[in-house]
């Protein structure tokens, strides 16, 4: 049997405020109180609403709970990120640091301060507990998105630039006569590094907007 709505048990929205769940449950429950000692079916109905409404009112009461811990968790967190909007990273970790609940926002949170950093790495982990605990939320799947994307690029680069600095004039160099020089730069594979850095530093930029609430490039 599928259990009641607690605020429709009480005649009540959803959006009721603790005193109209008070109200509603102290009128209800005397009228049935006055009535439960009346013979035959009349007392036994009145004995199950009253049932009935301590289970609802206990029940509503814990939703109006956790909205408030929803509330002030949101508060607290929205004080971290104007820190981090500020620049104020130590500030905004500490206060980080204060909250009770390291839920999947606290984890986000963190990751965007770890990013101001630049321990991208570090980014990458906390967004992926973000990630473990609300697998759904799409701000988190396209910041973890663009991150790994802007790490297996940096990646990418990395690893031509230990190529190059092998040798010192970033080329291979043909022997000719006992003398060695370097190949004339080619001007295509300029280009190409110069637009692969420029895509990094998009992808760089556009991970750190959309962190923080934005997005640089709405495509991806």
């Amino acid at each position: 049997m599928q259990a009641k709505d607690p605020y429709i048990v009480l005649g009540l929205k959803d959006d009721a405020t603790q005193e109209q769940v008070e109200n509603a449950y102290r009128t209800l429950r005397k009228k049935y109180e006055d009535l439960r000692f009346s013979e035959g079916e009349e007392g036994a109905q009145a004995s199950r609403m009253i049932g009935e409404l301590d289970r609802a009112y206990a029940d509503c009461m814990e939703d109006l709970q956790r909205r408030v811990s929803v509330s002030e968790s949101g508060s607290r967190l929205g004080a971290v990120e104007e820190l981090i909007k500020q620049g104020k990273l130590d500030e905004a970790q500490a206060k980080l640091d204060t909250a009770e609940s390291r839920d999947a926002e606290w984890h986000y949170v963190q990751a965007i301060i770890y990013f101001k950093r630049n321990w991208h790495v570090e980014s990458k982990k906390q967004l992926e507990i973000a990630l473990t605990l609300d697998p759904n939320n799409e701000k988190y799947k396209r910041s973890h998105a663009k991150l790994t994307a802007m790490l297996n690029n940096a990646g990418a680069q990395n690893a031509g630039t230990a190529e190059q600095n092998a040798n010192p004039y970033g080329q291979q160099q043909q022997q000719r006569g006992g003398y060695t020089r370097p190949q004339q730069t080619d001007a295509g594979a300029d280009t190409a590094t110069t637009c692969c850095n420029t895509c990094s530093t998009l992808i760089c930029c556009d991970c750190c907007c959309e962190m923080m609430g934005g997005d640089l490039i709405p495509c991806c």
